[in-house]
C-alpha cells in the first residue's frame, strides 16, 4: 500500500518528467536528427552476384556516397539475384545501368542498348582480367586436357566469359566439342569465389573462374595457395564495366563519366577508390571488346538462345 502522499508525488513526477526530458535534449551539444537532402535525380546501378554479396556492398557503397555527393544526385546501388535479371531491369529501366563482366555486355549491347563508361584500374595497374582453369595441385590434373576427362568441374554461369565460355572455347581449340562431352558433370555456382571453393574443397575436380577472383582468395589465405594450381589461361578482356542504358538523359550520363573518370584527383574519391582496391577509372569503349565476340562466334553460341530470365 503507497503511503499518504505518495501518489501525488508521483502524479506530480509524471508531469514534469517530459518536460525535463524536453529541456535536456534542446541543450547544445546533442546530435539532431535532420532530414535526408532531397535531389533531383536518382541513378540507380546494379552490382551482379559475381562474389560474396555482401562484399559487393561493401566495396561499392563508398562509390556510390562519393557519386552522390559529387554530382548531388542520388546515386543508388542494387544487387540482382541472377545474371539473367540485367535485360529485364534495364528494359523497365528499373536500373539505369550496371557494373557489368565482359560477357555479359557483350550479350546485352545490342539487346539492351547499353554504352560502355568506364572502369577500375586496380593497384597494380590492371584494368582487365583472363579466365582460369585449375585444380588442386595433388588431383593428377595437368594441362593436357586428357586428363580432364570425366572429371568435375565447377562453373560459374552460361553469362560468364572465364566461368564458361572460355572452359568451353578452349576444349574446342583442343578438338573436344562441348564441356558435356568431356566432362562427367558440370555444376554451375553462380559466383567465382564459389567455384573456385569448390575446388579448394574437394567437392569439384577441376574448376573455371575470374584470375583476379582467384588471385585476391590465394593471396589472403596462404593454405590455399599451396593447394592450387593454374591449368590454362585466356586472353585478357575489359574488367567489369559501368554500362549505362541509352535513353539515360545525356547530361547524367556525361556527368557520371566525368566524375568516374577525374575521382583519382580529390581525397573523397582516393577513399571510394579504395573501397574498390582500385586506384582511378579508365575509359571503357566498345572496340575493346572485339576478341571476346570472336570467341563467342568460334564456339558457336547462340545469344538468342540463351534463357536471360533464369535464376543462377
Amino acid at each position: 500500500m503507497l503511503k499518504p502522499g505518495t501518489a501525488t508525488v508521483i502524479k506530480l513526477w509524471l508531469v514534469l518528467f517530459p518536460m525535463l526530458l524536453s529541456c535536456s535534449n534542446s541543450s547544445s551539444g546533442t546530435d539532431t536528427v535532420t532530414p535526408e537532402r532531397i535531389r533531383e535525380h536518382s541513378v540507380t546501378i546494379a552490382l551482379l552476384p559475381e562474389r560474396n554479396v555482401f562484399e559487393q556492398k561493401k566495396r561499392y557503397k563508398p562509390l556510390a556516397q562519393y557519386l552522390s555527393d559529387e554530382l548531388d544526385m542520388n546515386v543508388k546501388i542494387k544487387l540482382l539475384d541472377s545474371y539473367g535479371s540485367i535485360y529485364q531491369e534495364i528494359i523497365n529501366k528499373t536500373i539505369d545501368g550496371a557494373f557489368l563482366g565482359s560477357l555479359n555486355y557483350v550479350l546485352n549491347h545490342r539487346r539492351a542498348n547499353l554504352e560502355p563508361v568506364a572502369r577500375p584500374v586496380e593497384k597494380g595497374g590492371s584494368s582487365g582480367y583472363c579466365g582460369v582453369i585449375f585444380t588442386r595441385r595433388d588431383s593428377g590434373l595437368t594441362r593436357d586436357v586428357e586428363t580432364w576427362r570425366g572429371k568435375k568441374i565447377a562453373l560459374v554461369h552460361k553469362k560468364t566469359m572465364a566461368g564458361y565460355v572460355f572452359p568451353e572455347w578452349h576444349l574446342k581449340k583442343q578438338g573436344i566439342q562441348g564441356l558435356n562431352n568431356h566432362f562427367r558433370k558440370l555444376v554451375f555456382l553462380g559466383s567465382h569465389d564459389a567455384a573456385v571453393l569448390a575446388v579448394v574443397k574437394g567437392q569439384a575436380d577441376i574448376g573455371a573462374a575470374k584470375d583476379l577472383i582467384l588471385q585476391k582468395m590465394l593471396a589472403e589465405n596462404a593454405a590455399m595457395k599451396d593447394e592450387i594450381v593454374v591449368l590454362a589461361t585466356s586472353l585478357s578482356v575489359p574488367s567489369n564495366s559501368l554500362c549505362l542504358r541509352s535513353g539515360l538523359e545525356s547530361g547524367i550520363k556525361n556527368s557520371l563519366k566525368k566524375s568516374l573518370l577525374s575521382m583519382h584527383e580529390t581525397a573523397a574519391g582516393k577513399s571510394a577508390l579504395q573501397a574498390l582496391n582500385a586506384v582511378k577509372f579508365t575509359e571503357t569503349m566498345d572496340s575493346e571488346f572485339g576478341k571476346l565476340r570472336e570467341m563467342v562466334v568460334e564456339i558457336d553460341l547462340d545469344v538468342g538462345s540463351l534463357p536471360f530470365q533464369d535464376k543462377r
